[in-house]
């Protein structure tokens, strides 16, 4: 029986001219497991936010649990069978302490206030935020305030949960509790459409929907997606197990795990030719590039600690006696779990914060030394948040790309050029965007955007936190290359003169940590490993640092003599 059906819906933003659905109908079945997928732009968050009247759909064209959300009436109705989780945690976040957010949604459907002290403890405990409860949700991470937005709906007990690329900012310890969840619910009944842009997150659904310029391109099962030869077209991707199922001479199955993988490519062999079977590729082990002679350092930290609120009830360590030096030249990456301090460091590094105690000394220059002009310095070296949504002001998107080159003095022909040249090597063409409105932007082309507006810096240092969250499986390998051809030695101007630059970006994804020279591992504020990957994901490896290794370093071991690790 259909929990949610769709039925030729279409949908124009006021005040535009390109609809953003056109024509899509499908169904959802109880207790169903439906994801949502296509390139940024293509329709998912405007579908999602049509099921429960967020955006009000044409009347007759959505009902949800027998609901038409069109009009006020059934609008309410609908919100109380159908939850939504949006892509940006801040969005439903009202209260100003952890667990009143999550009971605030209880208060309005009318729950009893004894089965709320049940309820609220019981949710955060899922998402591993009740040492949380009493905190302010503006002092959590990104991470954690995309659990604490998955609570508030959990506790909620939805027939419909939506998820809107929830799971897009959080560490993979707290994705895969999500993912756990979400079959939790459907286990219990509870239908759940999963918004997102990770192929292996894909595999776990029972039918897949594709989105494609607003149309319905695809409806059916996951087998039946990857098999198809357009996926590019679509933008999207096969898993990470599929792929290299095909590169072994196997046969794709579905969601295979490194381990199963590696056992069926290892059954039927002999030892003689187990040794023939094609690896995964990985990294060559490297000198740290720091300890080599000539290689200058962009950022060194001495001893530095630094703590939010510091003096108060509510005061966090966020940095704790951090010593480390980041080479000119080189791609690091940060990873760590949510909260671990990566995206304070990155502050640190740019001098949007300061540290209580030790030194932090950018291009030479000690950012607690008040002759330091730290305006310059973040123009050498822009960072680029984690919520890009949060920090775009202007109304047109060449205009907020223009900010930053504006204020270095450029004008002209050749503040044009350096904005056509940030934009389309972000993948947001001069040409198609540059008269776009930026509120109009999907979430995926914010991101994209505020990478944009720091290009157009020319800058010498590259600070990104979560860069390639939201985006795409083919908007993301376009802005991995475009990272990794950013950093190094490049010959500039007519004399060929070097220019050094340098990506320090942190991630969630330890299959960009790999693409790195150096990965430097976070956890409670610490530097607990640092070095290249094969060394980090290698013989310094340590489960309790509570990130998970790249796939193709679980496969190898599991294909090596001697079987997995």
């Amino acid at each position: 029986m259909s929990i949610v059906s769709v039925r030729s819906l279409s949908y124009t933003y006021p005040g535009s001219d390109e609809p953003a659905l056109i024509d899509v109908s499908l169904e959802l079945r109880q207790g169903e497991y439906m994801a949502i997928v296509g390139a940024n732009g293509s329709g998912k968050s405007t579908l999602v936010r049509c099921l429960n009247g967020l955006l009000p759909p044409p009347p007759g064209s959505v009902s949800v649990g027998g609901f038409d959300p069109s009009g006020v009436l059934g609008r309410m109705e609908a919100r109380k069978v159908l939850s939504l989780v949006f892509q940006s945690p801040q969005d439903q976040i009202v209260a100003s302490v952890v667990e009143e957010d999550v009971a605030f949604g209880l208060e309005n459907l009318g729950i009893p206030h004894d089965e709320m002290l049940l309820r609220v403890p019981a949710a955060l405990l899922a998402v591993d935020l009740l040492e949380e409860r009493s905190r302010s949700p503006r002092f959590l991470s990104a991470g954690q305030q995309q659990r604490l937005a998955v609570a508030g709906v959990l506790a909620m007990a939805p027939r419909v949960v939506a998820f809107d690329e929830a799971t897009s900012m959080i560490d993979p310890v707290g994705r895969h509790d999500v993912l756990s969840l979400m079959d939790d619910l459907v286990s219990d009944g509870v239908a759940v459409i999963h918004v997102t842009h990770d192929m292996d997150e894909v595999a776990r659904a029972g039918r897949v929907a594709v989105l494609d310029s607003g149309r319905l391109a695809f409806l059916g099962s996951p087998s039946e997606l990857f098999a198809r030869e357009d996926l590019r077209s679509l933008r999207l991707a096969r898993p990470r197990s599929y792929t290299a199922a095909i590169a072994l001479g196997l046969p794709p199955l579905i969601a295979e795990s490194a381990a199963a993988l590696g056992l069926r490519a290892t059954s039927d062999d002999t030892e003689s030719t187990r040794h023939d079977r094609p690896s995964m590729p990985r990294q060559s082990l490297q000198p740290t590039l720091s300890s080599q002679p000539g290689v200058d350092s962009a950022f060194t930290l001495h001893s530095v600690s630094m703590s939010y609120i510091l003096g108060t009830e509510s005061e966090r360590l966020a940095v704790d006696d951090l010593s480390m030096s980041l080479p000119s030249g080189s791609l690091v990456a940060l990873v760590g779990k949510t909260g671990s301090g990566k995206s304070s460091l990155l502050q640190l590094l740019d001098g949007l914060a300061l540290p209580d105690e030790g030194r932090v000394v950018s291009f030479g220059m000690d950012t607690r030394d008040r002759t330091v002009d730290l305006r310059q310095l973040r123009m050498r070296a822009p960072l680029a948040i984690q919520r890009p949504e949060s920090a775009i002001f202007e109304s047109y998107v060449g205009d907020e790309v223009a900010f930053g080159p504006k204020n270095q003095g450029l004008k002209g022909p050749a503040l044009v050029s350096r904005v056509r040249m940030a934009m389309d090597t972000a993948g947001l063409p001069f040409s198609e965007y540059r008269d776009a409105s930026t509120r109009t932007l999907s979430g995926g082309r914010k991101r994209k955007l505020a990478l944009a507006s720091i290009l157009s810096l020319d800058p010498d240092v590259l600070l990104l936190d979560e860069p390639t969250a939201a985006l795409d499986p083919a908007s993301r390998e376009e802005i991995l290359s475009m990272i990794q051809a950013f950093a190094g030695s490049h010959d500039v101007g007519a004399d060929n003169n070097k220019r050094v630059r340098t990506v320090i970006m942190s991630t969630h994804s330890m299959e960009e940590a790999a693409l790195a020279e150096l990965v430097a591992v976070m956890q409670g504020g610490r530097l607990v490993a640092y070095g290249p990957p094969t060394a980090v994901f290698g013989t310094l490896w340590d489960a309790s640092w509570g990130i998970e290794r790249p796939f193709s370093y679980e496969l190898n071991d599991a294909i090596a003599p001697g079987g997995p690790r």
